[in-house]
């Protein structure tokens, strides 16, 4: 992973994000000023599980995806984090090891800012703790919500969940429906929805007979983004 130091992004990516979006522009460019800049080639690691927190990182460009390691030693994505999102910051804030390791699905640019760096520039900006406070309560029921989809929900219910949530975080709007142009695999779609490769395929396979996904060159289309809302929401009543 090669780091230099400097203004290497053109716009500051902290103004997109929502919770700096009320800083004043000298703020963000102090913020911007305190950040390193580093470059990962896909596949590269960014940090490892129980590794000590050093650094807050923010995705400039690429995408992250973070995993935690099994019994049996297969590594399984947990989350994911594009462009504009935060990641490490768990064990930032508690200054207990990074509960999950954090990988580059593709060639990715970050900005990353030091534990003490980071803290310093909190305690000249108040406001700003309060919205990382209502961003971290927003992931903690995310998170609940996915621990009782695992453990409650059918694998169709699943698995409908986990594309919706990739076409928020990274679909693009087309006139036939929302691509999710993302290098996962299967495999890395079975793992976030607990289930075996073989269903996810079967899973996928059906959507696609009724219309509600499709699959191009490395891509997935939802095609019918409501209904696969309506199947959510179905689960949610459910239980």
């Amino acid at each position: 992973m090669a780091t230099d130091r400097g203004e290497a992004a053109e716009a500051n990516i902290f103004s997109k994000i929502p919770m700096f979006e009320f800083l004043e522009v000298g703020e963000l460019q102090r913020l911007r000023s305190l950040c390193d800049v580093a470059k990962c080639a896909k596949g590269d690691y960014i940090f490892l599980e129980c590794d000590s927190p050093h650094n807050l990182y923010i995705v400039s460009s690429g995408e992250v995806k973070l995993l935690k390691q099994t019994e049996d030693g297969r590594e399984t994505i947990v989350e994911m984090a594009y462009e504009g999102e935060i990641f490490g910051e768990e064990a930032i804030f508690d200054g207990q090891p990074y509960p999950m390791t954090a990988q580059a699905l593709s060639e990715v640019e970050l900005l990353s800012i030091s534990r003490s760096d980071f803290f310093s520039f909190l305690r000249d900006n108040p406001d700003l703790a309060l919205e990382i406070i209502t961003e971290l309560a927003a992931r903690l029921r995310e998170a609940q919500n996915t621990i009782r989809a695992l453990a409650m929900e059918r694998v169709e219910w699943r698995i409908a969940r986990i594309l919706l949530m990739l076409s928020r975080k990274a679909g693009v709007v087309q006139e036939d429906g929302v691509s999710i142009d993302l290098a996962l695999t299967r495999q890395d779609i079975a793992d976030m929805a607990a289930t075996t490769v073989e269903t996810t395929i079967r899973v996928l396979s059906n959507f696609k007979k009724l219309g509600l996904v499709d699959t191009e060159k490395g891509k997935i289309i939802l095609r019918d983004k409501n209904q696969l809302d309506n199947m959510v929401s179905e689960g949610c009543r459910q239980h």
